[in-house]
């Protein structure tokens, strides 16, 4: 990692961090995999006192800081429960019924008025607002992070008037927060966290409208925008371990090179892609240079950097899809949609309907449906699923207690 980085981890207290990646409604999934994570970390002795988070990792980093006072196996099941419930009409009021009146009369207004208020988001996410409110107990969030229970609770955002990634971070190790981050474009601001915050990280662009946060005034949208994974400012609150759960695999298989059969590709298809690589390009690099940071330092590298700060080894446990399969999660989508959904069970849900008619047959349909299925069927299939991989991942680890941490660049 950069030096402020590793000089930051250097001096704390050697607390063991989250980062927790966006993705929608793949959130469910990364629920799944800490929920079943955490009780063996507590176990070892290795509790997290840190969580960081973007969009819906924003949420579960603020649903885990908020149960942290729990025996770990109660605030797991809640936050698992609590995903496994979720319904759309939790998250965004009917698309078929808001967004595309809302089009429209846009389109109309815009030639009347070419001055008129420009369209800010497709969906109306006031249910989200209140699903905030009510299932993430603030007042103990807070209490948690007063007590020292949780040493910093921290979302990932993305300035829309500068295009930089914002960090809001909130408790004691919200002391040391760094200065901003000039090459990578990464601002930090201390601040007592609340239901916008997460609304913002969680914009995701065009479906989500952005946020304003008081007292700057400022708009905000995704953190994921830039930042889905924000590893180097969970090492700045002073992790020496972390814990990094994505819904996509930190390395996949090589695939064969003959694309003499392959068919054009969608727009879809293109879509997927670009939402592949913005969840998952940055975070393998930032793990891998974590990764390779350790090994030089382990081998015997300078340990002082030249501008006279200290580095240190930063261990590291993925938590996320296994190699070779960074389309479970779209495949379970797919799977969901064409059992539970069938007939007149799409009917009944015109969202959804619409949602697969746009999106068509073929290979990206279920990738990018995954990230906007918020029904209790996907997301109920999708916290098992992070149980069984967080599973996987602990049966390859030792018995020991250094058994799960690993300092290679993977």
């Amino acid at each position: 990692m950069p030096e402020d980085a590793a000089a930051t981890s250097a001096t704390a207290g050697g607390d063991i961090g989250v980062v927790l990646a966006g993705g929608g409604a793949r959130g469910a999934y990364e629920a799944g995999m800490l929920a079943t994570l955490l009780p063996e970390l507590d176990a070892r002795g290795q509790r997290p006192t840190l969580f960081t988070g973007t969009s819906a990792g924003a949420l579960n980093a603020v649903l885990f800081a908020s149960l942290a006072h729990l025996p770990v196996a109660q605030a797991a099941d809640q936050v698992m429960t609590a995903w496994a419930e979720l319904t759309k009409s939790q998250v965004f009021r009917p698309f078929v019924l808001t967004a595309l009146p809302m089009i429209l009369r846009q389109c109309v207004t815009r030639v009347v008025n070419p001055s008129s208020a420009p369209l800010a988001g497709l969906l109306d996410t006031t249910p989200l607002r209140t699903t905030l409110r009510t299932k993430v107990n603030w007042d103990q969030l807070h209490t948690n992070l007063v007590d020292g229970v949780v040493q910093a609770v921290a979302v990932a955002t993305t300035a829309c008037g500068t295009g930089r990634t914002e960090i809001f971070a909130e408790g004691p190790a919200a002391a040391r927060l760094p200065a901003s981050d000039t090459d990578r474009a990464v601002d930090y601001t201390r601040t007592v966290l609340s239901v916008d915050h997460v609304m913002a990280s969680a914009a995701i662009p065009v479906a989500f409208p952005p946020v304003r946060i008081e007292p700057s005034g400022c708009w905000y949208m995704d953190g994921g925008v830039r930042l889905n994974a924000p590893v180097k400012p969970t090492i700045s609150l002073g992790a020496r371990r972390v814990v990094i759960v994505a819904t996509t695999p930190l390395r996949d298989l090589p695939r064969p090179a003959d694309c003499g059969d392959e068919p054009r590709p969608s727009v879809q298809d293109v879509v997927a892609q670009i939402l592949t690589g913005l969840m998952g390009d940055r975070m393998v690099e930032d793990t891998r240079t974590l990764g390779k940071v350790d090994e030089l330092l382990e081998s015997g590298a300078r340990r002082i950097s030249p501008r006279g700060r200290p580095y240190t080894v930063v261990e590291y446990l993925f938590g996320g899809p296994m190699p070779g399969q960074a389309d479970q999660l779209g495949q379970l989508a797919e799977y969901v949609l064409d059992t539970c959904f069938r007939g007149l069970r799409r009917l009944a849900n015109p969202d959804l309907m619409f949602l697969a008619a746009l999106l068509g047959p073929g290979q990206s349909r279920g990738e990018l449906l995954s990230y906007l299925f918020f029904e209790p069927e996907f997301l109920g299939e999708a916290v098992k699923l992070g149980q069984r991989d967080a599973r996987i991942i602990l049966d390859a680890a030792g018995d020991g207690p250094d058994g799960l941490w690993r300092t290679d660049s993977a």
